[in-house]
C-alpha cells in the first residue's frame, strides 16, 4: 500500500503533516472533483472502499500536530456541503492557503494539510462491482443515529424510527439542544436533510452519524 504520512523528525509546532498519495492512488489533475472550497483533483483508489475507510479513519485518530479544536472544526468542514464548510472554516478563523480545504491555517499560524482522499470519494474503487441502485427499506425499526456538531468533541445519540420524518428528527435535535426548530440543519451523505423525506428513504440505517448544524438567530 501507499504511503499515507510521512512526517519531518524536525517539526514544530507550525509544521505540516506531509501526506503523500502513493500507490494506491491516481489522481488526474487534469479533472476535477468536488466544487467550491471542496474542489481537488480528481482521483483513482487502486484500493477497496473498506481500505479507503480504514484510511480515513486513522487521518483522524492520528492527528496530533496544530490544535484539536481545529482539527474538530476541520473535520466537520471536510463532512459538510462546499457552502457549510465554508462557513465553518470562517466562524472557526480558519484560512485556506489555496482556495480549498487542501492547506489551511488557524489563527496561530499553525498549518494543516488535508489530503483530497479525505476530502472527495474517488471516480472508482479496486474490484468494486456497480450495482443498479441501493433499495430502501420499507420495514419500520428503531435505529440509533448519531449527531456530530462542530466543535463538540463527543457525539450525541438519538433513538428514532427509520420511518420517522426528518423533520421530527430535527425536533428532537432540538429539544435535545434546547434550540428552535428553524435553527436546526442535518446533514447526511454530504446533502442536506429534507423535512418531507423518511430516514430510511435517505439509507438512513442503525448507527450511522448525522452532521447537526445550528444556525444562530
Amino acid at each position: 500500500m501507499g504511503n499515507f504520512c510521512a512526517r519531518s523528525d524536525t517539526e514544530d509546532s507550525h509544521s505540516i503533516a506531509k501526506i503523500v498519495i502513493g500507490q494506491d492512488y491516481q489522481e488526474f489533475p487534469e479533472k476535477l472533483a468536488g466544487t467550491g472550497v471542496k474542489a481537488t483533483p480528481a482521483w483513482q483508489a487502486t484500493i477497496t472502499r473498506a481500505q479507503l475507510n480504514a484510511k480515513r479513519e486513522e487521518f483522524w485518530r492520528s492527528r496530533s500536530e496544530g490544535k484539536r479544536r481545529t482539527w474538530i472544526a476541520i473535520k466537520a468542514a471536510v463532512e459538510a456541503d462546499p457552502a457549510t464548510a465554508l462557513s465553518i472554516l470562517q466562524n472557526s478563523k480558519i484560512k485556506m492557503k489555496t482556495g480549498n480545504l487542501s492547506l489551511l491555517e488557524d489563527d496561530e499560524g499553525n498549518l494543516y494539510s488535508i489530503p483530497i482522499f479525505m476530502v472527495n470519494n474517488p471516480i472508482s474503487f479496486h474490484k468494486e462491482k456497480k450495482h443498479k441502485g441501493r433499495v430502501a427499506k420499507t420495514d419500520s425499526e428503531n435505529i440509533k443515529v448519531k449527531l456530530r456538531r462542530p466543535g463538540k468533541i463527543e457525539d450525541d445519540e438519538i433513538e428514532i424510527l427509520n420511518s420517522a420524518k426528518v423533520e421530527d428528527l430535527k425536533k428532537m435535535c432540538a429539544e435535545q439542544a434546547q434550540v428552535a426548530v428553524g435553527q436546526i440543519r442535518l446533514f447526511f451523505g454530504g446533502k442536506e436533510m429534507k423535512d418531507h423525506c423518511s430516514l430510511a428513504s435517505l439509507f438512513v440505517v442503525d448507527g450511522v452519524v448525522i452532521q447537526i448544524f445550528i444556525k444562530s438567530l
